[in-house]
């Protein structure tokens, strides 16, 4: 997802992702963390630029507040919780985090060419496991989600297990649409990222279902 203005995926909306009404749909596992009420929006990587400059700092000084500000930015505060692989465009064993919200009820992401697992969607194999990342920057590690096709495969290993999953379909949303969070009976996985690239005014979400 572009840097820059935050892009509510439910501008203004709070949502209790617990209770979002799914008719039909199987109920969240019991160990299943609630969620805490929050506007589901991307929190930025890296802090906003300051609209009038900072007093001139000794340059040692400087250098060692850029340092911790860049390693505060960019280092993940959880241990990576599975990988994820899709070789139909090229991901191979890349890192997947566990994000939940920051102070302001605003979704956290992982830097770099990483995944990031929405901490209150279904944990993998168990449920609908709502996971994204960037298309077109930090390492774009989405940026060739949209040429999945049906029946391409996505596997994620976790806790020495490989799970097979297997492409269903595709679905252009705004970022309104909070349903794709509702809960399944099924194991599945929900994955998003921005679309169009470079303008990232929509949401491209592909399922896969557990083969």
């Amino acid at each position: 997802m572009r840097r820059g203005p935050v892009v509510l995926l439910a501008s203004g909306l709070l949502v209790l992702l617990a209770s979002i009404p799914a008719a039909g749909l199987a109920h969240s596992p019991a160990h299943q963390p609630a969620a805490p009420r929050t506007v589901l929006a991307i929190a930025t990587a890296t802090p906003s630029p300051s609209p009038t400059p900072a007093p001139t700092a000794p340059p040692a000084e400087a250098a060692q507040r850029n340092a911790a500000a860049v390693a505060a930015a960019v280092a993940p505060p959880t241990a990576v919780i599975a990988r994820i692989s899709i070789p139909r465009i090229g991901i191979r064993n890349a890192p997947v985090y566990d994000r939940g919200v920051d102070a302001k009820g605003l979704m956290l992401i992982a830097p770099g060419y990483a995944v990031t697992r929405y901490s209150y969607s279904a944990p993998f194999g168990t449920g609908n496991t709502f996971i994204y990342g960037h298309d077109d920057i930090q390492g774009n590690i989405f940026g060739h989600l949209y040429d999945l096709a049906v029946g391409d495969i996505v596997q994620i290993t976790v806790g020495g297990e490989t799970q097979v999953y297997r492409v269903t379909g595709h679905q252009i949303v705004p970022p309104t649409a909070v349903s794709v969070l509702d809960p399944t009976p099924d194991a599945r996985l929900t994955i998003m990222t921005c679309w169009p690239f470079n303008v990232d005014s929509k949401r491209w979400i592909v399922t896969a279902v557990k083969a």
